[in-house]
């Protein structure tokens, strides 16, 4: 899996957790999914610190001035949505 992007749009320098990159295995995210997410997925505000990126049914949570900074954003954690339930 990669752990590192340039470039990404709206966002830069990108860097993969280790307990993210431990989330995508588990719940089965493939490193193309990962990557359409990241590239494509709609970006959505969630406080002054982190920004959801999210496509289909994967959501990814990135901090965007991670401390110490070090020249890029950090994926903190990635998972899966759950269809929500049909009320009666």
């Amino acid at each position: 899996m990669e752990h590192y992007y340039e470039n990404v749009p709206g966002l830069g320098n990108v860097a993969v957790s280790r307990h993210a990159q431990e989330r995508l295995r588990d719940q089965g995210i493939t490193q193309d999914t990962f990557e359409k997410v990241l590239w494509k997925g709609r970006s959505i505000p969630d406080g002054p610190q982190v920004v959801n990126k999210e496509l289909n049914d994967v959501r990814i949570v990135i901090l965007m001035h991670p401390e110490p900074f070090r020249g890029a954003v950090l994926v903190k954690t990635a998972f899966r949505l759950k269809a929500k339930e049909a009320v009666r």
